[in-house]
């Protein structure tokens, strides 16, 4: 299976919000922050085949980084990484599922109230003015 640049962008996405992650089968990955005040959730093009719990999603994306377009291979235990004709490849071993914050249960959001759309350019630079001067929190004001 080879990741699709949106699910690796969605992955880099979700190691902001908590740094472990339990992909469940299917095509929907879900995490949740370790205070449990932030939950994302997102379907993605590929369908995972087995449940694969990954203790730090940092690392598991730096070993990705290793390979141009990875092949992964999931196995019970680990995933193999590696490129077809490559004799560079990698075994990156599953932690315990019993280690990593997941969502337990499906969470109803009510009714849209208010709804705006902004280019990931001006999020991008929104985040950025945020770390300058050091805000947790943002405001947005039309």
């Amino acid at each position: 299976m080879k990741l699709s640049d949106n699910t690796v962008s969605v992955l880099k996405n979700y190691s902001t919000i908590n740094q472990n992650l339990l992909i469940n089968a299917g095509s929907t990955l879900t995490t949740m922050s370790a205070m449990k005040n932030i939950v994302a959730r997102a379907t993605v093009t590929e369908t995972f085949e087995k449940d694969v719990a990954i203790y730090d999603l940092n690392e598991f994306l730096a070993a990705l980084s290793l390979f141009e377009n990875p092949d992964l291979d999931f196995q019970d235990d680990f995933v193999m990484m590696g490129n077809e004709g490559s004799r560079k490849s990698l075994k990156y071993w599953y932690s315990d599922p019993s280690v990593v914050t997941t969502v337990t249960r499906e969470i109803t959001m009510p009714e849209c109230e208010v709804s705006f759309k902004f280019s990931d350019k001006e999020l991008s630079d929104i985040t950025k003015a945020a770390a300058v001067i050091g805000a947790a929190d943002m405001v947005w004001e039309n």
